[in-house]
């Protein structure tokens, strides 16, 4: 069985992670560049208010995609994301830190300051947006709790991956080998060029493992990192039983997914979902 496929919903193409929807109740998407209102990039399905778009083109964009799981706005979570580590439980109740609108009163919820979001209630989507950043699925079909991490350079190297799988089991008593993960479309090691700045923390957190994530690019002083790989060591060091890589790199793939590097900074975002049914 492959990581992931594409399918199409009333003109929005989707990936799904079907490694874990395999596993049955839970949608987990990321969402393409095209079968949006964005004008910026055409048809674009941008999910971001931040990256110069009109406010309802991503209210519809973000209406659109959650249709593809039956959902309404209000039925969706977003991490305010910060490039940290905080990881916040949500649910009825606000999680520490609050929830505000984004978008609107009828627009998704968003907990400020969270890269990582968990959860045990049905029908909640949680939402994490990127155009190269690493999406990461988690699913417990045991104790029925999933989480969505967002794991940039700076988030992995601070362990975020791992912290979700802490918060999984501190708050609703996930045994780490329950658990499945999947790491989404975002920049692959052959894209993601890295200069000590980023090397340096990564050889910090990894170790000796991080020689595995690095290779050195035809540039003087630069390495190709495999954001990939470094988070699905975590993962299994944090006592995951299975890590699927859905391979699919957002920089080569233009055609298909916003990329921030790809783009010189000028791209939307893409939303990586997850949801218990």
């Amino acid at each position: 069985m492959s990581v992931a496929t594409w399918a199409e919903h009333d003109g929005v193409p989707v990936l799904h992670l079907t490694a874990l929807e395999a596993l049955g109740g839970v949608r987990a998407i990321f969402t393409g560049r095209h079968g949006g209102v964005s004008r910026r990039w055409g048809d674009g399905l941008n999910w971001s208010l931040s990256v110069g778009d009109r406010p309802e083109d991503v209210r519809e964009n973000r209406r659109r995609t959650l249709s593809v799981l039956g959902l309404e706005p209000g039925s969706a979570v977003m991490g305010g994301l910060v490039h940290g580590d905080r990881v916040a439980a949500v649910g009825d109740d606000p999680p520490d830190g609050g929830v505000a609108r984004s978008g609107g009163d009828t627009d998704v919820r968003v907990v400020p300051g969270a890269d990582g979001l968990i959860t045990d209630r049905p029908g909640l989507a949680l939402v994490i947006t990127a155009a190269d950043c690493v999406p990461v699925y988690l699913y417990d079909p045991v104790r029925r709790v999933i989480g969505m991490v967002h794991a940039g350079w700076r988030g992995t190297v601070l362990g975020i991956a791992a912290a979700a799988v802490r918060a999984m089991r501190a708050h609703y008593g996930c045994d780490p080998a329950d658990i499945h993960a999947a790491i989404g479309p975002s920049i692959g090691p052959c894209c993601y060029e890295v200069d000590e700045a980023v090397t340096e923390p990564v050889r910090r957190y990894f170790g000796d493992r991080a020689e595995h994530l690095l290779r050195p690019s035809a540039r003087e002083g630069r390495h190709m990192l495999d954001l990939w790989a470094a988070n699905r060591l975590d993962l299994l060091a944090a006592g995951v039983g299975t890590v699927h890589v859905a391979g699919a790199c957002t920089a080569c793939q233009r055609d298909r997914f916003f990329s921030h590097r790809a783009e010189a900074g000028a791209a939307g975002r893409g939303a990586a979902i997850i949801l218990l049914c």
